[in-house]
């Protein structure tokens, strides 16, 4: 019989490729937000106690969460999540982000880093991991993702629109980050899940580039005019990257720059 999976946060750009990931080697019950996904659950993060009744009802042997909404009531979301985890065994993948070391720009950071943020964001991800940790110790997963990408994510949307309608499109120079696909997510969790890995992963290509630069080979790739950029400088050297150190994640599963464009291009063709 196939593992349960409750996937929160499912209609999101990353629960969408989890869910498209995990669908054929497990049984994925999808819950979101603010509507319920078909054969889904309605979870809103500020109704912790309807997350009990479906965890009581469901029983699953893995959680995701990949929810999004006010940062308090995520953190009493994710409370509510780990007590009801904390007698049942299961596991629980947690998508975190690069921000947790936003407060140190000075170099790329790898999965055995101290997270430093600084941004609210950044703080309350790095608290929520701390407290998932505690609580559910060896059966917690982080994942920490750069920007995320896909054919049709909101990225890719919004330079769109920008190029069409002429408004200034703002954009960071001199930041360097690495990227992650969509897909890309979805493949590692169903990489780690299945061989039962644990801790913290660094979900992202190996190599780094210019955020600007990024997104106007990303216009080049898929044909869209150039928006008129509006440039932030970043000051130095700058960089938001997590790059991937987990020896255990099979060269195939790894991508870079470079093909992360060419999944890009080839999706439009």
């Amino acid at each position: 019989m196939k593992e349960k999976v409750l996937l929160l946060g499912a209609n999101g750009l990353v629960g969408r490729a989890v869910a498209a990931a995990l669908r054929e080697a497990y049984q994925v019950v999808p819950a979101a937000g603010h509507s319920a996904p078909e054969d889904g659950y309605c979870l809103p993060v500020e109704k912790p106690g309807r997350l009990a009744e479906v965890l009581e009802r469901e029983a699953p042997e893995i959680v995701i969460s990949s929810v999004r909404g006010d940062f308090g009531q995520q953190m009493a979301f994710h409370e509510a999540l780990a007590e009801g985890l904390a007698g049942s065994g299961a596991r629980l993948l947690y998508v975190s982000t690069a921000n947790v070391f936003d407060g140190d720009l000075s170099r790329p950071w790898r999965e055995a880093d101290a997270p430093r943020p600084q941004s609210e964001y950044g703080v309350f991800k790095r608290d929520c991991e701390a407290m998932l940790e505690e609580r559910l110790g060896e059966r917690l997963i982080v994942f920490r993702l750069p920007p995320v990408w896909s054919e049709d994510c909101p990225r890719i949307r919004m330079l769109e629109r920008h190029s069409r309608s002429g408004e200034a499109h703002h954009t960071w120079q001199g930041d360097t980050v690495n990227v992650v696909l969509a897909r890309q997510a979805g493949d590692w969790a169903r990489y780690v899940l299945g061989h039962g890995l644990r801790g913290i992963f660094h979900v992202g290509t190996t190599d780094m580039v210019d955020y600007f630069v990024f997104e106007k080979m990303v216009c080049e790739a898929l044909g869209i005019p150039e928006p008129v950029f509006e440039i932030e400088e970043a000051g130095g050297e700058a960089y938001q990257a997590v790059l991937p150190g987990r020896e255990d994640i099979p060269e195939e599963l790894q991508m870079t720059v470079a093909q992360v464009l060419e999944s890009l291009r080839g999706s439009r063709c």
